[in-house]
């Protein structure tokens, strides 16, 4: 302590540094914007780079929009990642979490197929955004082969857990479409893939600007 935390934002513009433009272009005091990879957005002004900050859409009310980057971005950079093409399955790991839920609205837009592993009381929230739900706990992987008898194709790990990882190992041969975002240790031990970035990066910044953060 002290710790700054909240790593995404979305508020308006109470300041901006001289020559300075966010990341979409323009950004004048009073603008609508929203950033993320930024640390401390538990506030009520937060002062970051221009280069985290973008306009935010008109449509995007401010709670929303101070949740959508974060998870949204690390979501489709694990399907990036994972080649993952339309009609595909795949696995997911806690898909009812804030990451997992923005892959399954991601994949159900490219007619994806997602399994996706989670407790008991969150099937009904996977399966509202577009998953198939297994859950957690001994028996996984016949519970993913019964879900999809045909094998899936690809896994995403947003969990960690050994189980987890070590399921996806039994289900998926190719392991270069198998990603994780919280297991770099198992990534490097068993040959996947691991994404970092997840991680707000140093604010050290001569251009920044001040948004007045809307809860």
């Amino acid at each position: 302590m002290p710790l700054p935390i909240g790593y995404e934002v979305s508020g308006e513009i109470l300041a901006v540094g001289p020559d300075t433009e966010i990341a979409s272009g323009g950004g004048v005091i009073g603008d609508a914007v929203l950033a993320f990879r930024v640390k401390g957005g538990y506030a009520t002004a937060l002062t970051v780079p221009a280069e985290k900050v973008f306009a935010k859409p008109p449509t995007v009310d401010h709670p929303s929009a101070a949740n959508l980057l974060l998870a949204g971005c690390t979501a489709a950079d694990m399907l990036r990642a994972a080649a993952v093409e339309p009609g595909e399955p795949i696995l997911l790991h806690a898909a009812s979490g804030a990451v997992g839920v923005a892959v399954l609205q991601l994949a159900r837009l490219r007619g994806i197929t997602v399994i996706g592993t989670s407790s008991p009381a969150s099937a009904v929230r996977v399966r509202e955004f577009g998953g198939i739900p297994v859950d957690y706990g001994p028996g996984l992987a016949d519970r993913v082969h019964a879900a999809a008898p045909d094998g899936v194709r690809a896994a995403l790990d947003a969990a960690g857990t050994d189980e987890a990882v070590d399921t996806t190992l039994e289900l998926v041969a190719d392991r270069s479409r198998i990603v994780t975002v919280v297991a770099p240790g198992r990534a490097a031990d068993d040959g996947f893939v691991a994404l970092g970035g997840t991680q707000p990066e140093s604010l050290a910044s001569r251009d920044s600007v001040r948004p007045e953060l809307i809860p």
